[in-house]
């Protein structure tokens, strides 16, 4: 047989390097397949989705208004379960509801806010760990540190708003307006009071039912150094974000107070004292004292208060038939309470 039509087997070998950079590159050919025929098929379903317009939103917020007050809504099994005391609002009416209530809230743009239905046990620190200097070979002492809870729960709150039924003839823009202006304002309302001065009962605890650390104030008239004491009664860690909150009558002690030099403390610019917001709240009273003629000035950390909204806005209705009118009820779940009382500190007896 000629030697040259023998047919000859090559064997090539293949380490395993090789055989990682086919299989990568054969997956890499795939991937990038894939890829393309997602990137397809998205962009088609984007084509087809339609986001809608803040009219349309209206529009639909609107209807459900129209279709509860006229009885076009299947009536509702009532039980013990969340929810069922009512009919959860569209997310268009809740969000123009509680943006309208926002706009015009203190406390709320001030503290913590967080979403959570139902009961919350926070977590507060007791008694700490310590720490000290030790010699050597002393024995290091054990620390214990403890820790409490404060439970947060669902307080309903509702805002009642009386209907006329021509309004349901008018545009959805009046109808959502009329709607979201009584309702944020009264709700926001009810909620500030509780903020501020809650006593916890059915409703959050507020600030002034806080045990702050207190000072009074030193002489008869209200000075600058019981202003200045004040300030260094907080620690310093909570100083940087804290703000003054007291009542009218409280605001117009301050607007007057003049430092050693006669010059006034308070800056109108930005109504800041010391570089920090001067809030004045309407639910913190104007005649405490013995002569009901003195006031408090708080000043603490914003953000130690917390605030949990809790079950989905809801409305349900009740018809007026004698005078035309519908009405709607529009109730939230909330609580809130401050989880530090270390972070403020209140001066008392101002005057």
């Amino acid at each position: 047989m000629d030697p040259k039509e023998t047919k000859q087997t090559q064997v090539m070998e293949v380490t395993m390097e090789d055989l990682k950079g086919l299989i990568s590159d054969g997956v890499k050919e795939i991937v990038g397949e894939l890829k393309e025929e997602i990137v397809k098929e998205t962009q088609a379903g984007l084509r087809d989705f339609k986001v809608a317009t803040d009219e349309e939103k209206i529009e639909k917020a609107a209807q459900f208004v129209k279709d509860i007050c006229l009885g076009n809504i299947e009536a509702k099994a009532v039980d013990s379960t969340d929810g069922s005391f009512g009919y959860t609002v569209p997310t268009e009416l809740a969000n123009y509801i509680l943006t309208k209530k926002n706009k015009i809230s203190k406390m709320r743009n001030l503290a913590f806010v967080f979403q959570l239905s139902g009961e919350f046990q926070l977590p507060i620190e007791g008694v700490g760990v310590t720490a000290y200097w030790v010699g050597e070979n002393e024995e290091i002492t054990e620390s214990d540190p403890t820790i409490s809870k404060k439970n947060m729960h669902d307080f309903y709150l509702a805002s009642r708003v009386l209907i006329p039924r021509k309004l349901l003839n008018t545009s959805a823009f009046n109808i959502i307006n009329y709607i979201g202006e009584l309702c944020s304002r009264k709700l926001r309302d009810v909620e500030e009071t509780s903020f501020v001065a809650g006593d916890g009962a059915n409703k959050p605890t507020g600030l002034r039912t806080t045990s702050f650390g207190e000072i009074s104030q030193a002489g008869d008239q209200f000075d600058y150094d019981d202003l200045v004491n004040l300030f260094y009664e907080l620690p310093e860690q909570y100083r940087q974000n804290a703000v003054f909150m007291t009542s009218s009558a409280g605001m117009k002690l301050l607007r007057k107070l003049k430092d050693k030099n006669n010059l006034p403390i308070f800056d109108v610019r930005d109504q800041t004292v010391f570089n920090r917001p001067v809030i004045e709240s309407a639910d913190i009273p104007a005649n405490l004292g013995e002569t009901t003629n003195q006031t408090e000035i708080l000043f603490f950390d914003p953000w130690y208060y917390w605030i949990k909204d809790g079950e989905k806005m809801f409305v349900d209705t009740d018809k007026r038939i004698r005078s035309l009118q519908t009405e709607l009820v529009v109730a939230e779940a909330i609580d809130g309470v401050y989880t530090l009382p270390d972070a403020g500190k209140r001066l008392k007896a101002v005057k």
